[in-house]
């Protein structure tokens, strides 16, 4: 999950989001440098390319 350098949001997002995952490990990644352009992770990662269909 994105982390935006406010430690209390970050903590308490990171909090909510492990109370809905319980059996996962949820990381919290600093996405400066991907927000600095403009979007965020959503943006980044969301074209992926994919296999043709038939």
């Amino acid at each position: 999950m994105p982390k935006f350098g406010d430690t209390a949001a970050d903590s308490a997002a990171q909090k909510i989001v492990g109370e809905q995952f319980p059996d996962r490990d949820i990381v919290a990644l600093s996405i400066d440098n991907i927000a600095s352009g403009g979007g965020g992770i959503h943006c980044s990662t969301h074209d992926q390319p994919g296999t043709p269909a038939a």
